[in-house]
């Protein structure tokens, strides 16, 4: 399925399901996945695949939570599970065994060293501007923005992308400092957020001066 073309929702509804049923049930190992990926998406839809796997987990997420609109379009893509999942340990691990389906995006994109910028108009870095996918300059990180929230892929902190965060920008121009991009990973009403603090955006990346740290958009 591919996000935005006519039915992909209907079609992300009813691959959530499937993945829900065969959490139990599958054998698949990571090199299988990685083979999947190579034999079968070329280089350009890298993003793109992120993208359907992403749509996947969000409808997944709803399932899970008895999300009674998710369920129609269940019904309505014409899939019935074998049993409502609730378990999100379950999912994570299924998130695991597919990370590749996200970090294909790291393995394929070539590395940019950062490079100390001026820094930009604050006013222009607003969640808006985010919406979309994002990889850290040393290729170690994913961000995914979208109206679901943001999902983070760092494998090294066992953050799988199978979970949208809230996340806010927060505007700190009262002190003379950049805005900071609060993504609140631990769910903890913004106590702990994974925090970067954004000296600039444009169309083709952010950029953190303090934290030494550039983000290319990719889609």
């Amino acid at each position: 399925m591919a996000p935005g073309t006519a039915g992909s929702s209907l079609r992300a509804t009813y691959a959530a399901g499937e993945l829900l049923d065969w959490i139990d049930v599958n054998s698949v190992e990571k090199e299988d996945v990685f083979r999947w990926i190579d034999e079968n998406v070329p280089m350009e839809n890298s993003a793109e695949l992120a993208r359907a796997w992403a749509a996947v987990l969000t409808e997944a997420e709803a399932l899970m939570r008895g999300d009674e609109t998710a369920y129609d379009a269940l019904d309505d893509a014409g899939y019935t599970m074998e049993q409502p999942y609730r378990s999100t340990g379950r999912v994570k691990w299924a998130a695991w065994k597919l990370l590749s389906l996200f970090t294909q995006i790291l393995d394929r994109t070539e590395r940019a060293e950062y490079r100390y910028e001026a820094p930009g108009d604050y006013s222009a870095v607003t969640e808006e501007a985010l919406a979309g996918i994002w990889v850290d300059d040393a290729s170690t990180t994913v961000l995914l923005f979208s109206e679901d929230g943001c999902r983070i892929v760092y494998p090294a902190l066992e953050l799988l992308g199978e979970t949208a965060y809230a996340f806010r920008v927060r505007d700190r121009s009262s002190v003379g400092y950049c805005p900071a991009l609060d993504i609140d990973y631990l769910q903890n009403d913004f106590s702990a957020p994974l925090v970067y603090y954004v000296s600039g955006i444009d169309d083709t990346h952010f950029w953190s001066n303090t934290q030494n740290k550039c983000f290319r958009r990719l889609a």
